[in-house]
């Protein structure tokens, strides 16, 4: 039964978790090489798997991105160095503004173009998916191909996932890796005698993340790190920014941040966030004759961008299709698409049935103006004495840990003791295929495939 008005307690913990997801995402997005997938996803499904209302944990999400991008182009503005995974595209415009001394400008219109990206693609992908509704109705619906039964949004997820592939630095490998982590990932669930999935998907979160670990256990490979020693970074002096994010974009940036994260928003429902932020940013630097220009104008998109991507690539698999058709919804937002035994349901099934669209919509409409009040004030008055205490006070290692002991905890939560050894098999298996330039989203989108691709390999006549 679908609840049309939320109750006072309801809303005021939806105050207090974006409050708090702003807050703990800004220290974590300026954190160097901070992982989105292995800092988001973890803590959305441990929120959910403790029983938090799907509505709350969502509002979290909803905020958690916002601080997050806009936080972690911060230290690429100061020292050259990107926060998390989706801001290292801006690395090499922002070192052709640093050496004109334009530091603090594109730091500045970094934040201000983040908070136009978050809105506008809520705004594009919360109606496109009101109207299309019935479509989503018939992309859920199943065809029998080879005997085996498909949904339709299938054929979505496998053309996201082809094009991801052929976008991954080592192509080749990409498409090879897709039928044979599909059978492993079914032999295991085969092993396991249920079909389980919790733990698959943190491991490949963290495979980047168990693959430097253990090589530390290589003699070798010890001393080569030993040998780089610590990396002395060196923060720029800022100018005073003002405020008001109106008198922060000019004209010509605005309407590109605009209209670009209404075109990427839609399109990162089966495309890559960072691939989309690479190519139109890459545009846009090209469309100038001067260096300079080029670098700010694209730095500014590029940062609305990576907002608008994970705010579409989460509504529209959702609110519209139901199923993780893209890197980002079979990626940070996975836990949304995971049963949780105490629902019965996945949360997103959930979130549907027991609330009306515009009452979801206004809470995600809600989270994100909370986290953009939070964050955008502290950041622009902040950064740079923020970026200094996250840098030296806050130990990466310690944070990585963290999260690599939930994976461990939720592992045996999935599986019992099988499971932990399952998930460190899988983390071995997509850390050396991301070393070897195989995007993780690949990996993500081949573990929703797994079953029905295996089906249909199975089913090829010989």
């Amino acid at each position: 039964m679908r609840c049309s008005r939320v109750d006072p307690l309801t809303i005021l913990l939806v105050i207090v978790l974006s409050v708090l997801s702003a807050l703990l995402y800004i220290f974590i997005g300026i954190l160097p090489g901070t992982d989105e997938t292995a800092t988001m996803a973890p803590v959305a499904l441990m929120l959910l798997l403790a029983g938090v209302n799907p509505l709350l944990v969502l509002a979290w999400f909803t905020a958690s991105i916002a601080a997050f991008k806009m936080a972690d182009s911060i230290p690429v503005a100061l020292a050259g160095i990107p926060g998390g995974v989706m801001a290292v595209p801006q690395v090499p415009d922002a070192l052709v503004a640093k050496e004109h001394g334009l530091a603090d400008t594109i730091l500045r219109k970094g934040i201000a173009s983040s908070a136009v990206g978050q809105f506008v693609a809520l705004a594009t992908t919360l109606t496109l998916s009101y109207y299309l509704m019935p479509l989503g109705d018939w992309l859920r619906a199943t065809d029998i191909v080879l005997g085996v039964k498909v949904a339709r949004w299938f054929w979505i997820l496998l053309i996201g996932l082809l094009v991801l592939a052929l976008t991954s630095k080592n192509k080749l490998l990409a498409l090879l890796s897709i039928p044979v982590v599909a059978l492993g990932i079914q032999g295991l669930r085969a092993v396991y005698g249920k079909p389980v999935y919790i733990s698959f998907f943190l491991g490949i979160t963290v495979g980047p993340l168990v693959v430097e670990l253990l090589s530390i256990l290589h003699k070798e490979l010890r001393k080569s790190y030993e040998r780089r020693g610590l990396k002395e970074v060196k923060l720029v002096r800022i100018e005073r920014i003002p405020l008001n994010p109106l008198k922060i974009l000019s004209g010509e940036e605005v309407a590109h941040s605009t209209l670009w994260s209404a075109v990427t928003s839609v399109l990162a429902t089966v495309m890559s966030p960072v691939g989309l932020t690479i190519l139109i940013g890459d545009l846009l630097k090209g469309s100038k004759r001067d260096e300079v220009r080029g670098a700010v104008l694209a730095y500014t998109v590029r940062d609305a961008i990576k907002n608008a991507t994970y705010i579409g690539g989460t509504v529209i698999p959702l609110l519209l299709i139901g199923q993780p058709t893209g890197p980002m919804a079979a990626g940070p937002a996975m836990p949304f698409f995971t049963k949780i035994e105490s629902l019965g349901a996945t949360p997103r099934d959930y979130l549907l049935s027991h609330y009306s669209y515009s009452t979801i919509a206004l809470m995600m409409l809600a989270a994100s103006a909370i986290a953009f009040i939070v964050s955008y004030p502290i950041l622009v008055k902040y950064s740079r004495r923020i970026t200094l205490a996250v840098f030296r006070r806050i130990s990466a290692e310690a944070l990585y840990g963290l999260f690599i002991a939930i994976v461990v905890v939720l592992a045996y939560y999935d599986a019992k003791i099988p499971g932990i050894f399952g998930a460190l098999l899988i983390s071995l298996v997509s850390g050396l295929l991301w070393k070897l330039g195989v995007s993780l989203g690949v990996l993500f989108m081949t573990l929703v495939a797994a079953p029905t691709l295996v089906s249909l390999l199975a089913a090829l006549p010989v």
